[in-house]
């Protein structure tokens, strides 16, 4: 596993470019975030996402969470964007709201089936953070992302234990230390007539439906 520390980040941006051919390459990335480290993979190889659903041992319910550098990519990847969602995209992007969609049809099968089969949809949404932003911005494209734990584990914060479950998965990791645990994005269900929130997070259900009158 190669190792980039936050801090040599912060002083050589151009330190991105390698995370962002990374992803390209097919390769496992493990990223620092607001709700702990995070593991990425490029949302249209259907091998390294097979990959990332292997290292999780997920097999059964795969993560379904895909970060994207702006809101035209919802369009790319949801088979419908509801004009309820673009006022959401408007409003919270970029930000900690997720928006759970359909998936569309022009992501491979291989990639579409497993990642919708338990629940049926995908949670979209363009980070807000320094380091997701800029490593999205860097791939350039959708990326299945999902927090760096195995399966019923907890574990995402601690770099320790970060390494110890998957040193042997993930091909290179952005080292921020240890990560205080923060608050979850607001999921919100777009995919049918009707708008719910799923789960409180960072925005409050109020200020989605006070969003939504406008």
């Amino acid at each position: 596993m190669k190792t980039i520390k936050f801090s040599e980040l912060q002083s050589n941006p151009q330190l991105y470019k390698q995370i962002g051919e990374a992803l390209a390459n097919g390769e496992l990335v493990c990223i620092p975030t607001p709700s702990g480290y995070k593991l990425a993979a490029d949302l249209g190889s259907p091998s390294a996402v097979t990959a990332m659903i292997h290292a999780k041992r997920r097999v059964k319910n795969a993560p379904a969470l895909v970060f994207v550098p702006d809101r035209s990519w919802a369009d790319k990847v949801a088979s419908f964007v509801s004009p309820d969602a673009h006022t959401l995209m408007d409003r919270f992007w970029p930000g900690p709201v997720t928006l759970l969609f359909k998936a569309g049809d022009d992501l491979h099968p291989k990639v579409r089936k497993p990642l919708t089969k338990a629940k049926g949809w995908l949670g979209v949404r363009v980070p807000e953070d320094e380091v997701s932003s800029r490593v999205i911005a860097a791939f350039g494209g959708p990326v299945l992302v999902s927090s760096a734990n195995l399966a019923k584990k907890k574990g995402a914060h601690s770099l320790a234990q970060v390494k110890k479950n998957f040193g042997r998965t993930v091909n290179l990791l952005i080292d921020a230390g240890d990560l205080s645990p923060g608050e979850s994005s607001t999921l919100v269900d777009v995919s049918n007539d009707i708008v719910s929130v799923v789960r409180s997070g960072a925005i409050t259900e109020k200020s989605i439906h006070e969003a939504l009158a406008g």
